[in-house]
């Protein structure tokens, strides 16, 4: 029997997705997008605009974490002029980003129109086995079947027979490419070495290997980056916003991409580049069950992907003020999200994605 490969630690690094401003009355007679303070715990400032959008917004939160980027009033008539992009500050990707909708239209009223960049990233920790095929394609012994090499950096590192050339950042795909994938040396990246000691520039990038039981000197990132995201397919369907709640299907689409688009192979000179053998970097996933990071880590049942969407709705709804303002509403959506969890044997995947355990959350929910 074929030991099932376990999914890598799958996370967003890039969100951004395009809005449509509400105009108001006001705004359409003084031809000027007016924007409400935001919530108490919040500040929104106002910055230098770019070169394609006038105005520039950021807004933080009262420990000075940035939450979001608003570029709105478009230069170019090509682009609609209440059309806006919202960038998600990277921190919240991991830590969580269900405030976003609500607050974002606290500050102005807004329709969603599509994405725009999504970037996936898996994290694994690199064995000799999978160091030996990163060297074999910054040497071109393996390549990237059907992609473009980009750049290449490297460390140099003294062993006992000699300096040795280490690779940190290998790419794939031209600036025109609407997938584009990089596979580097996380752990180098997020640290730094000062005269103090070792620091880590994202610490929740860190906290979160530790969570999954990664140690944080050792953790390379294949990541894959689609832009524009609007105008990509998966399983016969356009990727829509709503689609990067569910870290479910966000898993799997990482998965589909990487079995798929990111083709590893030895050069061995084949005609036929099929004939060349096939390596797996994060292993084989292509006829075999997967295994998830976020399986029930008390044993028991697998969990049961579908059921996952169901919760993550369910989640939104119990999030929005109306839904909390109304007891019965609010229970029915309680009451789903825990059965959704219960059916499909969700509870691990409940704590990594909410934070909190489903006994606690449930114990808080009827206190």
């Amino acid at each position: 029997m074929v030991q099932s490969p376990i999914v890598p630690l799958v996370n967003l690094d890039w969100l951004a997705f395009s809005v449509t401003l509400s105009e108001s009355v006001t705004e359409k007679e003084q031809h000027e997008f007016s924007f409400n303070e935001p919530p108490a715990g919040y500040r929104l400032f106002e910055l230098t605009g770019t070169n394609i959008y006038r105005r520039r917004f950021i807004c933080y939160n009262y420990e000075g974490h940035k939450m979001f980027t608003l570029l709105c009033c478009p230069y170019s008539r090509v682009i609609a002029y209440d059309s806006a992009l919202v960038e998600v500050a990277n921190e919240w990707l991991y830590l969580g980003f269900d405030w976003l909708f609500k607050l974002l239209y606290a500050i102005h009223p807004f329709s969603v129109q599509c994405l725009s960049r999504l970037d996936l990233a898996a994290d694994f920790e690199c064995t000799k086995e999978r160091m030996s095929i990163v060297k074999q394609l910054a040497v071109n012994t393996a390549y990237i079947q059907g992609k473009r090499e980009g750049s290449q950096f490297h460390d140099f590192t003294l062993e006992t027979t000699g300096i040795e050339r280490v690779p940190r950042c290998l790419s794939w795909g031209s600036k025109h490419s609407n997938i584009k994938w990089k596979l580097y040396n996380k752990s180098k990246e997020i640290h730094e070495e000062t005269k103090t000691g070792r620091v880590c520039n994202k610490p929740y990038i860190a906290e979160c290997w530790r969570q999954h039981g990664m140690r944080d000197d050792n953790i390379w990132r294949l990541e894959v980056s689609i832009t524009p995201a609007a105008k990509f397919s998966w399983q016969g369907e356009r990727l829509r916003v709503r689609d990067v709640f569910n870290m479910c299907k966000m898993e799997d689409m990482y998965i589909s991409l990487y079995m798929t688009r990111w083709v590893c192979r030895k050069n061995q000179g084949h005609r036929d580049k099929t004939n060349d053998k096939r390596l797996y970097i994060l292993g084989d996933f292509g006829q075999v069950d997967r295994v998830r990071q976020w399986d029930n880590p008390n044993g028991g049942s697998l969990p049961v992907v579908e059921y996952a969407a169901g919760l993550n709705a369910a989640m939104l709804q119990l999030d929005k003020v109306e839904v909390q303002a109304n007891e019965k509403m609010s229970g029915l959506w309680r009451n789903t999200a825990i059965e959704c969890c219960k059916l499909g044997h969700l509870e691990g995947y409940f704590h990594q994605r909410y934070g909190i355990a489903l006994d606690t959350f449930i114990n808080q929910q009827n206190t």
